[in-house]
Formats: C-alpha cells, sequence, structure tokens
C-alpha cells in the first residue's frame, strides 16, 4: 500500500468562522456524539479560537472532506489527546501525530521523537516507528526513513489571522507506505500548521493549533 502526495500540488483548505452559529462542544469531553451532518455545523468561531489558545484544535479529515473542532482531554507524558464531537481522538508529542481513534484503519502508536529532533535542528534525517491495526486486528509495524528539509519561511493565514512560519517538509519511506508530511512552526518554535498522514486508509489531515 502506498500513500503518496504531490506537494507542488497541494492546495490546504482554509477554514473561517461560521455564521449563526448556535451549538457549542459542551459533550465532547462527556462521551455524547452527534450525527456527522451536525458536526460540521458546530465548529468553534475563529473568534472563540483565537481568545482561547491552547483550547482547541481545527482539524479537517480529509478524505471525509469534513473539518472538526477538537478539545482537549488528556496529557501525558508530554502527549497531548483531543476529542471531536463524534468521539474521533488524536493523540500528538510536540503538534506531530502519534495515534488516532476513530478513522478508518487507525494509527495505533508511533514513535516520532527523531523527526520532531530533526525539525528543532533545522532539518536533517530521522526514523519513524508507526502501527497500524490489520484487517484481523492484530498490529502491523511499519519502519520508515524520513528526510526532513526546510523551505524557509511563509505566512500563512489560520481562521482571518496571518502567522509568520517557517515551513518543513518530511518525506517518509518505508516497505509498503510512503508519504509527505508539512509542518508549520512559528517563531516560539511550536507547530501552528500541518499537513500529516494518518495511514493508507485514513489519508491525511490538516491541523491548525490555536
Amino acid at each position: 500500500m502506498r500513500l503518496g502526495v504531490c506537494v507542488a500540488a497541494l492546495t490546504l483548505l482554509v477554514s473561517c468562522g461560521q455564521s449563526g452559529l448556535t451549538a457549542r462542544l459542551a459533550g465532547l469531553v462527556t462521551g455524547q456524539s452527534a450525527p456527522a451532518e451536525q458536526v460540521a455545523n458546530t465548529l468553534v468561531p475563529a473568534d472563540e479560537m483565537h481568545a482561547n489558545p491552547g483550547k482547541y484544535l481545527r482539524v479537517n479529515i480529509r478524505n471525509q472532506e469534513a473539518w472538526s473542532s477538537m478539545v482537549q482531554v488528556a496529557r501525558n507524558s508530554g502527549r497531548v489527546t483531543w476529542v471531536d464531537q463524534r468521539n474521533v481522538t488524536m493523540t500528538f508529542e510536540n503538534g506531530l501525530l502519534v495515534a488516532t481513534r476513530g478513522l478508518v484503519r487507525d494509527l495505533m502508536g508511533a514513535d516520532v521523537s527523531q523527526s520532531w529532533a530533526a525539525i528543532q535542528r533545522g532539518g536533517g534525517t530521522a526514523q519513524r516507528r508507526h502501527d497500524f491495526i490489520t484487517d484481523q486486528d492484530g498490529i502491523s509495524t511499519e519502519l520508515l526513513q524520513c528526510s526532513i528539509v526546510s523551505e524557509g519561511t511563509e505566512v500563512i493565514t489560520r481562521a482571518e489571522k496571518t502567522i509568520s512560519t517557517r515551513r518543513f517538509n518530511e518525506k517518509c519511506e518505508g516497505e509498503r507506505l510512503t508519504f509527505t508530511n508539512i509542518y508549520w512552526v512559528n517563531q516560539r518554535g511550536a507547530m501552528v500548521r500541518s499537513l500529516q498522514a494518518v495511514s493508507p486508509d485514513a489519508g491525511y489531515l490538516q491541523i491548525d493549533v490555536f
């Protein structure tokens, strides 16, 4: 299975606040869920996200062509888990995706420490380990060799505000999997946007961090 991306052809979706929004994400951490058609109408407005830094993620699940707002539900040893209204969860370490639950063929776990170290150095090589669930409910492990390259500075627009960032491309290749992740890091060294692969079936996520 191959998951490839032509970086030159990528067009990132830019989210915007929805007028007339009445629903909030009150049921997220209580285990309540909502139909998919309601989720599309419960995005947290841009002004609320900007006013509450660290409280929200906005994620585009690209193969579902849907945006989702997420709130933090757990923090453990540098890993932070977020949940949306459909009880899809995503776990990140320094902004890099390490696990998902509730998507098609979830990423069960990952070691991305070398990738983050290379980003901090301004580029370099890294090895990743990704664990996926199989059709027989077992675990399949993929070892990937990655190259991280700085693409220079880039100004991005995120929920109606511009941010000066440094962009990094990470190309990873394994025996059964190939993908390219893109990261946008602000002047403080924090990940503010990324485009990251989950699995061959789940595709890519665009993650905006507020």
